[in-house]
């Protein structure tokens, strides 16, 4: 079998099972979670043969490109079944599998009631996140960029906690409402490339939209402005950056176990990574003028989300405000423009997805064990349940970045691409600008490790307290147990890719690098191009708003050679 048939099968594996669960659920949960770890487990073996079958470079790896929506001779629309990885996509792929066997682990005991269905909503939100960073074609990213949104809706409103129906609805609006813009933005990328590429064809590749928006830029700037606005509606939401990320603390706390895993270990990423994909390379110039509104949300976003998570007395609600704080790193990179930025904020979606995955994991199965998560009610756990307490310490470790772990490796490239394009930004005001928000960005670092180790210390340290229900509070109860084989099995293949990131980050960066290069070079004409702009805008009136000279990009013109030559007598008064 060859490497694009093994994507597909890895692809579509999840949706065999879901399909085959409405029958094997009928058996009971015994098997509907047994089934659904064969599939989990056997879809993580497929991807990871294809991940390490991954060479590099920046063309795409295991292609299937074939003819959905017309596509035959003479027809005027193009959608195809166009499948394969890249450096930005691979490492996602890979962790969607990873986390989906966790998932179905954690959910071994907590999961009673229609066991069958839960478990095929988990296989069929399997399918739907490992076809977003597959797809290579703007209609198919799309359908599976919205699939996502159905199964987690129900694993919110059916299996969650008291107010799951309410959170299970403000996720699905926000998030619906948001992707409809895009959907708008994406189709009117398509339209301008119809109309100005001159194949007569409606073409929704992803790489001929690009190859062809460099060649065809969208102009005046006004447009491109709009279309990037439509388009950071829905990638905004979904990561979520600040202000619009209300519904994720409350999808997270309503959610079950398996559903913050996902939710926070891939779900997220899919905004992050759909500005990445589409919206630097396509809409470069209105990115560039977006930079320092999006890098200002994003430190916001990571101030707001520390200071918000040291005030949470439920744990599940401090790691859910810590997202918010971690995404803002991964825009913060995403949007410095350079190398070191655009690959730090890249493998900070990975590390996030590992580090604050796990942490739900462990939360989950504190939960099943003392059925609270208040911090008050907790204490000295670590005597009780040694080994899930060292488990919690690798995932803060890797969420706080201590150096020898993933976290650290990403902070440190996030935040040096930060300083220099802080640096290196014109003209004055602008700098002072972006350095302002990489020493803020700093403090989130500190902040973050305060709320963590706070939370670690006040639950897992001390003097040993248990709910008044649990322990030894009566002689008939017995002790709660440690971790068991079957959680064990959930957490450490985590732990193990946190410390093979932090020691070999070179062996993840090089795969991704060629690829994140083609991306920032995309963005590097018109960043080269708004700096010289911004050059001859007249200081005196544009000082006081950094922004307003950013917003004042056009296009230079070529120079060309200089056809007159001063007379001897011109040069004199010079001097």
């Amino acid at each position: 079998m060859n490497e694009a048939s093994l994507l597909l099968l890895t692809i579509f594996l999840p949706l065999a099972g879901a399909l085959a669960m409405w029958q094997v659920g009928r058996f009971g949960q015994g098997a509907a979670r047994c089934f659904a770890l064969v599939i989990t487990v056997a879809t993580c073996a497929l991807a990871f043969v294809v991940v390490a079958g991954f060479p590099g470079g920046s063309d795409a790896y295991a292609v299937t490109n074939l003819s959905w929506v017309g596509g035959e001779a003479g027809s005027a629309l193009d959608i195809r079944l166009n499948i394969g990885l890249d450096g930005l996509g691979v490492w996602m792929f890979g962790l969607s599998s990873l986390l989906m066997v966790t998932s179905v682990l954690v959910s071994w005991e907590a999961i009673r009631d229609r066991a069958g269905l839960f478990y095929g909503m988990l296989l069929l939100l399997e399918f739907g996140c490992l076809g977003v960073f597959a797809a290579r074609d703007i209609m198919l990213f799309y359908v599976f960029f919205e699939f996502t949104l159905i199964p987690l809706f129900f694993l919110i409103g059916i299996w969650g906690s008291e107010d799951r129906r309410y959170a299970a609805m403000k996720f699905f609006v926000y998030t619906l409402a948001g992707s409809v813009l895009t959907f708008l933005g994406l189709i009117a990328i398509v339209l301008w490339d119809y109309y100005h590429a001159g194949n007569g064809v409606l073409r929704f590749s992803i790489p001929e939209l690009v190859a062809s928006l460099q060649i065809h830029p969208i102009t005046p700037i006004s447009w491109q402005l709009a279309i990037f606005i439509a388009l950071f509606a829905g990638f905004a939401i979904k990561v979520p950056l600040f202000p619009v990320h209300t519904w994720l603390p409350l999808a997270h706390v309503q959610a079950p176990t398996a559903g913050s895993v996902i939710l926070a270990g891939i779900l997220l990423k899919i905004g992050t990574y759909g500005f990445v994909r589409f919206s630097i390379p396509l809409l470069p110039d209105a990115a560039v003028i977006a930079m320092p509104w999006i890098l200002w949300l994003a430190v916001l976003g990571i101030v707001y989300g520390a200071l918000v998570a040291l005030a949470q007395t439920d744990i599940k609600r401090l790691i859910a405000y810590s997202s918010v704080s971690h995404l803002g790193f991964c825009m913060l990179g995403l949007f410095a423009f350079n190398p070191l930025g655009l690959q730090g904020g890249t493998l900070q979606m990975v590390n996030h997805g590992l580090s604050t995955g796990g942490l739900f994991a462990v939360v989950g199965m504190l939960y099943e064990r003392y059925h609270t998560r208040e911090i008050r009610e907790l204490g000295g756990l670590a005597k009780r349940v040694p080994w899930l307490a060292f488990f919690m310490l690798v995932f803060t470790f890797s969420s706080i970045g201590l150096p020898g772990l993933n976290g650290f490796v990403g902070e440190v490239m996030v935040l040096i691409g930060m300083f220099q394009r802080a640096w290196t930004a014109t003209p004055d005001a602008f700098q002072t600008s972006l350095r302002v928000v990489s020493v803020l960005a700093v403090t989130g670092v500190v902040l973050g490790a305060w709320y963590m180790l706070w939370l670690v210390q006040r639950v897992f340290f001390g003097p040993l307290k248990e709910p008044h229900h649990h322990g030894k509070a009566h002689d008939h109860e017995e002790p709660v147990p440690d971790m068991c084989w079957r959680e064990f099995f959930a957490l450490a293949p985590l732990a193990v890719f946190i410390v093979w990131i932090g020691l070999q980050p070179d062996v993840f960066l090089s795969r991704s690098e060629p690829t994140l290069s083609k991306v920032e070079a995309t963005v590097a004409k018109s960043l080269t191009s708004s700096t010289a702009s911004v050059e001859n805008i007249d200081v005196g009136r544009s000082e006081s708003s950094p922004f307003r000279q950013q917003a004042k990009v056009t296009r230079v013109p070529e120079p060309r050679e200089a056809s007159f030559q001063p007379t001897e007598e011109q040069l004199s008064r010079v001097r």
